[in-house]
């Protein structure tokens, strides 16, 4: 690794899961205090793992959606890790189901986690870095965002999760924090893996490049976005499908 992060504290929510947890991995290896932000078990185990490397990182548990649990988190954060620099919001759930048929429930717990989640992320991450002069807010939407069969509700808060980033960037930028967002297609997680297998075949058929990404190389361009090598890119969307909604928007 290039230790680009060396220095710098980096708060990953959802970071226990598939895509979080390469993402911690990948930030720590270029240099990064990483605070594991989840709830259950997992962050702790992941935190204990990536100090058994040699790596600093503690664990913190957060549910996203709720203001308190926030405000909790960041009050319990060792000393060494109070200083956030970089913030990567990546906690999301999944509720599918047709229209006609999705639920309240269903509706709102996939706002609340994915729309509402990266908002105060946006918010507690800003009111930390703006007084620095440096800082970088990078949150994960989804090829979703173009419209996804049974996902009126993942859709819909990845659609506002890219609108959130146009404007925070906007907003932080004075501040010398950069805003940007990944939207990746299908990526091999534990959540893929429970797809019927004919319908993940479909997705993958569609893909140019012939298969899902891996957690890591979405991992890889989080490291970029919260590097200096993008110093001048604030309010974009990198879309990473292996080609799939090339041509098609």
């Amino acid at each position: 690794m290039t230790g680009r992060l060396q220095g710098h504290v980096a708060l990953v929510t959802g970071g226990a899961g598939g895509i979080g947890s390469a993402i911690c991995q990948r930030l720590a290896d270029e240099g990064a205090r990483v605070v594991i932000a989840d709830l259950g078990p997992g962050a702790q185990t992941l935190a204990n793992a990536l100090v058994a490397q040699g790596r600093q990182a503690c664990a913190v548990t957060l549910d996203v959606s709720s203001r308190a649990s926030w405000q909790a988190a960041v009050a319990e954060l060792p000393e060494a890790f109070e200083a956030l620099d970089i913030v990567v919001n990546v906690a999301g759930i999944v509720r599918d189901r047709s229209l006609v048929k999705m639920s309240d429930e269903e509706w709102q717990s996939v706002i609340d986690v994915n729309l509402r989640g990266s908002w105060l992320g946006c918010q507690f991450g800003l009111a930390a870095m703006m007084g620095r002069g440096w800082g970088r807010i990078i949150n994960i939407a989804s090829t979703a965002i173009f419209g996804a069969f049974g996902q009126a509700n993942y859709s819909s808060a990845k659609a506002g999760v890219v609108g959130l980033t146009h404007t925070v960037a906007l907003e932080a930028a004075r501040h010398g924090v950069l805003v940007n967002a990944i939207a990746p297609g299908i990526v091999e997680t534990p959540i893929l893996a429970s797809v019927p297998e004919d319908i993940r075949e479909k997705w993958i058929s569609r893909m140019p490049l012939g298969r899902p990404a891996q957690p890591s190389e979405i991992a890889a361009v989080v490291a970029f976005l919260a590097s200096n090598d993008a110093s001048y890119m604030t309010g974009q969307v990198l879309i990473v499908d292996g080609g799939a909604t090339t041509g098609d928007y």
